[in-house]
């Protein structure tokens, strides 16, 4: 038996300006046979639980392409183009195949990037067999559910059970090729957007739901995935939605996906959640004793697409009087570019972030003059080992560690969601010894910060990544959606 493990990740932000192009999809592009391999074999990623469950079934196993892109705007059609063309000449010389994607893909030429994609597959190999390993933040058409055997996605979120759903994906689809499982696949979509800090999945409402899945589960159903869905998608097929598998009982799978479904309209109130002033927000973290106080920058999220330039937060600190503050990274090329000129020791007064333009924003970002002295430049290279995205190689370019005083602000070329305060002890930066943290995350900085800081504090400051849903233009989204039309979802 010939085997294909492939890789392509990509959650879209249709809102965000951050291009997404061939050589995004990894250092200068995606990865290939060997290196691929090598990259992900023992990852934290799910192509690692893809790749051991290969193995174990024995047989040739080859990788014909590993792409992941950070999220950001919609996949450029060359990248999309180029991509699926490598995986659709491997589904032609395979006899089965495991993809590690995301869910939630949109391209410039077709809004279910991974339905399109998986459509392609089954029309050069009818019948082949395909796993998919999904993100719990999938937005699942039901395209992607007819062009696929099994599609377990992650249970957890922060995600910290990525190999592990690579696992189950291939212990299902061996299962399968053995004949002991006849996967049947049902979907039952819910509209409503969930608030994504509401779907945190050890906290409730989202723990209700990872519940139910379970039970459903522990009663004989081979995999049931709640799907949370990626907010900022606009599509017709954005939203939460229940895949339940049955072994051979398409009513068994309908009706678990339907109840399931039916428990979390139930709670739609419940996954909304009120934005507290920006102002409010920076008040309760200079109450709070000592530190390290983590402020999460919500709306400048890179993992959400975020463009990470955003200063919202850090001036309304500054603003509030607090000291002792460790921000960053930045994404401003412009003020690395002067920073470098001027070299380590050097004072200078310069406009840092706000480079981007963002349509999708009413108001444009703002710039923060800053005076300050260039500590260090450094290159901004490293290996995740947090619990959560181990394994991922970041390349976030030339650095610098910009000093005001009461601010040590981490200045970068690109960007790097707050996985690992490696981030900042690279650059000779102990986060414990500052009193406030400013981060750009939402969530997955949870395992790896929280166990170093006091508290956290959400901040909802302005930024491409807002949960604030009402302040984008929707065009695509399938209408009424819950929170955006409370009256007649």
């Amino acid at each position: 038996m010939k085997i294909a493990v492939g890789m392509f990740k990509h959650e879209t932000n249709t809102f965000s300006p951050v291009p997404t192009r061939w050589r995004d999809f990894g250092p200068d592009g995606p990865l290939f046979g060997q290196a691929a391999y090598q990259t992900f074999r023992h990852s934290g990623y799910s192509m690692a639980g893809l790749l051991e469950e290969a193995e174990a079934m024995g047989g040739e196993i080859f990788v014909p392409i590993a792409a992941r892109a950070l999220p950001s705007a919609p996949v450029e059609r060359d990248a999309f183009e180029r991509i699926a063309d490598a995986l659709c000449a491997a589904a032609r010389q395979c006899d089965a195949m495991m993809l590690d994607i995301h869910g939630a893909m949109v391209a410039e030429h077709h809004d279910d990037g991974e339905g399109e994609l998986l459509a392609r597959l089954r029309s050069v190999a009818p019948g082949l067999p395909i796993a998919l390993a999904l993100d719990s933040h999938a937005n699942i058409t039901q395209r992607m559910v007819d062009h696929c055997t099994v599609m377990p996605g992650y249970r957890t979120y922060p995600h910290l059970d990525m190999v592990e759903t690579g696992r189950m994906a291939g212990r299902l689809l061996r299962q399968a090729l053995a004949g002991s499982l006849k996967p049947t696949t049902a979907l039952a979509r819910v509209p409503m957007l969930p608030n994504m800090l509401r779907a945190v999945t050890s906290e409730q409402p989202m723990a209700r739901l990872i519940a139910a899945a379970a039970d459903a589960e522990r009663d004989g159903m081979p995999c049931v995935t709640v799907f949370s869905g990626f907010p900022l998608s606009d599509t017709p097929d954005t939203g939460l939605s229940v895949v339940a598998t049955s072994n051979g009982d398409k009513a068994e799978a309908e009706a678990v996906a339907r109840r399931i479904g039916e428990l979390a309209w139930s709670m739609r109130d419940e996954f909304t959640a009120a934005f507290e002033p920006l102002g409010r927000s920076i008040e309760r973290a200079g109450a709070i004793a000592d530190g390290p106080v983590l402020l999460a920058d919500l709306s400048d999220n890179c993992h959400s697409g975020g463009t990470q330039d955003s200063m919202d937060v850090i001036e309304a600190a500054l603003d509030r009087g607090l000291d002792s503050i460790l921000a960053g990274p930045i994404v401003d090329r412009e003020a690395v570019a002067r920073m470098v000129e001027a070299g380590v020791g050097a004072t200078l007064t310069l406009p840092i972030g706000a480079r981007s333009k963002i349509p999708a924003l009413r108001a444009p970002l703002k710039p923060l003059r800053l005076t300050g002295r260039v500590r260090s430049i450094n290159e901004g290279r490293f290996t995740v080992e947090g619990p959560v995205f181990t394994g991922m190689q970041v390349d976030i370019g030339r650095t610098v560690v910009f000093d005001t005083g009461r601010l040590v602000l981490v200045v970068s070329e690109d960007r790097v969601e707050a996985l690992d305060p490696q981030q900042f002890r690279l650059f000779g930066l102990e986060p414990t010894r500052f009193r406030y943290i400013v981060l750009k995350s939402k969530v997955q900085y949870r395992p790896a910060f929280l166990p170093l800081a006091k508290a956290a504090i959400d901040c909802n400051g302005a930024g491409v990544a807002s949960l604030d849903l009402d302040a984008f233009e929707w065009r695509k989204l399938r209408r009424p959606t819950f929170p955006l039309d409370r009256s007649n979802a």
